[in-house]
């Protein structure tokens, strides 16, 4: 199914492991409105898709629009996918999508163009084309959060790989002996900076430091990276020690990426990312110090410009990119 050449709004969707964001956005990457579901991630992929059908119904109504409007619909959905078919082959965080249609249902349910990619992936279409990387040729992007995401644009296209397995940058390893990650190998480049290492780093260092905020907060219950941070930024000599390592991973995998890729400038977004200069400062004192081969004056660190809304933009961006 083609896009509608005559609908001049598209629906943008994110999937992400615990929310289902919607959006409808015009065709200069301008959000009329947005909802958004829980992904129930671990109840199966028609849950999940009944989730994605009513956060779009509630954006085309929050934006006093209607399917017929839509150019089409965009989404980005974690994991490995055969995307022209509209199927993801696997998605670690997601109970069964194995060799699942995902574009089809939500194409029926609506009667427009559907299209998927992976979420990252697409996130990057958004920021190349609206965000932060408009205007640059040469683009890296990375999203910090349960994982840690990447896509590339070179010579001003996305890649994808021939596998569309292109730049699974969380798992570069960093650390030989390093903590298991969700992959089933050890030392990830995730395994280090993803939420759940930076939680399993904070826990021991929590427990060097019984006086700490951080100790507190892990008597409490598992504290989150946001948690972390704040009390970072709060002074807290525990939670800082948390931030700076996780910021010298992070510097680490952008100086590997920099010298792999070359780019005019790299984008940090995420969750994690919120952190702000806490993180990315001294990420950035790290590629200093360590990218060399390829200099760290040739590509800017900078925040994503999207902000949270890069992957609903960028699932537009998918759909106008079927136009062209």
């Amino acid at each position: 199914m083609r896009p509608n050449l005559k609908g001049n709004l598209i629906a943008g969707v994110d999937i992400g492991g615990t929310f289902i964001k919607a959006g409808v956005v015009t065709r200069d990457g301008k959000m009329l409105a947005e909802a958004r579901r829980p992904a129930r991630a671990m109840e199966g992929p028609a849950v999940t898709l009944s989730m994605v059908v009513e956060a779009i119904e509630e954006a085309l109504k929050k934006a006093g629009a209607s399917s017929k409007e839509l150019c089409g619909i965009g989404m980005g959905v974690p994991g490995r996918h055969r995307s022209r078919d509209g199927v993801c082959l696997f998605s670690p965080n997601f109970a069964g999508w194995e060799n699942v249609q995902v574009a089809a249902p939500v194409q029926d349910a609506f009667g427009a163009a559907t299209f998927m990619l992976n979420d990252v992936k697409t996130a990057t279409l958004g920021e190349h084309r609206f965000g932060a990387g408009k205007g640059y040729d040469h683009v890296v992007m990375i999203t910090l959060g349960t994982g840690i995401g990447c896509g590339v644009i070179s010579d001003g296209e996305l890649r994808l790989g021939s596998g569309e397995g292109f730049s699974e940058a969380g798992h570069m390893i960093i650390q030989t002996d390093g903590p298991l990650c969700g992959c089933g190998s050890r030392g990830c480049w995730e395994a280090l900076a993803g939420r759940d290492g930076i939680v399993a780093q904070a826990l021991r260092i929590a427990e060097r430091h019984k006086d700490s905020k951080l100790s507190a907060l892990a008597q409490v219950g598992e504290p989150t990276p946001a948690d972390i941070f704040k009390a970072a930024q709060e002074g807290d000599e525990a939670a800082l020690e948390v931030a700076r390592q996780t910021a010298f991973y992070v510097g680490i995998g952008c100086s590997n990426l920099i010298q792999v890729y070359n780019p005019q400038v790299l984008i940090i977004g995420g969750g994690i990312a919120q952190a702000g200069p806490l993180l990315l400062d001294r990420a950035r004192e790290v590629v200093r110090e360590r990218a060399r081969m390829v200099p760290a004056d040739t590509c800017q660190i900078v925040p994503a410009g999207l902000g949270d809304d890069a992957g609903i933009i960028g699932g537009a961006v998918l759909v106008l990119r079927e136009e062209e």
